[in-house]
């Protein structure tokens, strides 16, 4: 069966109107919305839509990034907001979607990537993509608690231009399997999922992006425009003393912390389309990056 397909409709009010309700139905905990009217929607950013009966039954979207893989620049592709609403499904449309964004972006991208779910991962193999897995990075080597981090509250229009500034001169996080220019992505993901999870070292210009859990201290994100002393900025940022172990969410290449071992994430389900062969296989592409 032939579709027809919607796409870069950013600019169209009744159809980026469908998007939302789409991401609502289908990703309910997803505010695209808000993302949008915050002025994050790059033009990067490209859904790819079968619309029926005046609403969108699925969609598969690209983000167009340069990556970094080695520390060399590659063209890349990464696919999200995948998904088929209930009434639509087992017609052939994310297959569809699919091999349409495939046959049209292979050409100018060196390689494609996506980050399933857990219930779908007998899908992509079907289109040539391979599994790979990730790691964290664990520390319990935690410093004494010297806290003086201020929380960011992006309500605040103040701490907003600041993170905005921040991200327009951020400094690369891993060169192992990292990106450039992704603060659409990571705007998202501030606006989403870590809202509350801002803490600003004003001394050194360092956003840190960190939750706790029991007693384990989750560093998601460093936001940098220098280098600056990572030993010394980890006390500043511990809050509490019960604070046992650090988990860190991208690999030590280039902020230099020191870890104790490698568990894999268990999370991530890392899906690889094209030339990918990098030369460590302890990966883990940056989260605020991750459509």
């Amino acid at each position: 069966m032939i579709f027809n397909v919607y796409e870069a409709y950013k600019d169209n009010h009744e159809l980026r109107t469908l998007f939302f309700q789409f991401v609502q139905a289908v990703f309910p905990r997803a505010d695209f919305k808000r993302w949008y009217e915050a002025g994050y929607w790059s033009d990067h950013y490209i859904p790819h839509s079968i619309i029926e009966k005046d609403e969108i039954a699925s969609n598969v979207s690209v983000s167009k990034m340069k990556l970094l893989i080695d520390k060399k620049i590659v063209k890349g592709i990464q696919i999200g907001t995948v998904g088929t609403i209930p009434e639509y499904r087992n017609q052939g449309m994310s297959r569809y979607l699919m091999e349409y964004v495939i046959d049209k972006y292979e050409s100018s991208s060196e390689i494609m990537f996506l980050f399933a779910n857990e219930s779908v991962l007998d899908f992509y193999p079907k289109f040539d993509f391979k599994p790979y897995s990730e790691v964290l990075f664990i520390s319990t080597d935690v410093p004494l608690s010297k806290h003086s981090a201020k929380k960011l509250n992006l309500q605040n229009q103040t701490d907003v231009k600041l993170i905005h500034h921040l991200l327009s001169f951020r400094q690369d996080v891993t060169r192992i399997f990292g990106a450039l220019d992704y603060e659409f992505i990571t705007h998202w993901h501030l606006i989403n999922i870590f809202s509350d999870n801002l803490h600003y070292l004003s001394e050194e210009e360092v956003l840190f992006v960190i939750s706790k859990e029991k007693n384990e201290l989750h560093i998601w994100d460093i936001i940098y425009k220098e280098p600056f002393d990572m030993e010394k900025a980890l006390s500043r940022i511990v809050q509490k003393k019960d604070t046992e172990s650090i988990i860190y969410h991208f690999p030590p290449d280039q902020l230099r912390y020191t870890y104790d071992d490698i568990i894999p994430d268990n999370n991530s389900y890392l899906f690889v389309r094209g030339n990918f062969d990098p030369k460590t296989k302890n990966l883990k592409f940056p989260v605020t990056a991750q459509t």
